[in-house]
């Protein structure tokens, strides 16, 4: 069971979906599972720029991610923000490629003919933990 700063990061590491929750324009909760990548107590999520998720966090930053599989779980509580630094973008980009061992084509495509790297369409967004729940 992750009850350690580096158990958390060995089960985040190995764990495939979180559910991403954000606050919508009418104050309910939003929630999403999403692919994910975790370092140093923050989570980052590669997504469309135009996604409702994005779209609320912009409004309001206030944000919780859930991974659990059978009896072990990690809660954060957090800050989520749209990464703008190119590099940083890039960095976490590829972090998500090589967890998921994505392929990509000639173009920067994935199966599904997303163009992860292009920063005009997608956006990695970083949720800072506040508080982490594990057990």
């Amino acid at each position: 069971m992750p009850k350690t700063s580096e158990g958390v990061q060995n089960f985040m590491g190995r764990e495939r979906l979180a559910s991403f929750v954000t606050v919508a324009f009418n104050n309910k909760p939003h929630i999403v599972p999403v692919f994910f990548t975790y370092e140093d107590g923050r989570v980052f999520v590669q997504t469309d720029r135009t996604s409702a998720k994005v779209r609320n966090l912009m409004q309001n930053s206030n944000v919780a991610v859930a991974v659990y599989r059978d009896e072990e779980a990690v809660v954060i509580n957090g800050k989520a923000r749209v990464i703008e630094d190119k590099g940083e973008f890039m960095k976490r980009t590829q972090d998500h490629v090589d967890k998921y061992r994505l392929r990509l084509n000639a173009e920067g495509e994935d199966s599904l003919g997303i163009p992860l790297f292009d920063r005009s369409i997608r956006c990695v967004v970083e949720i800072k933990a506040e508080k982490v729940r594990f057990w």
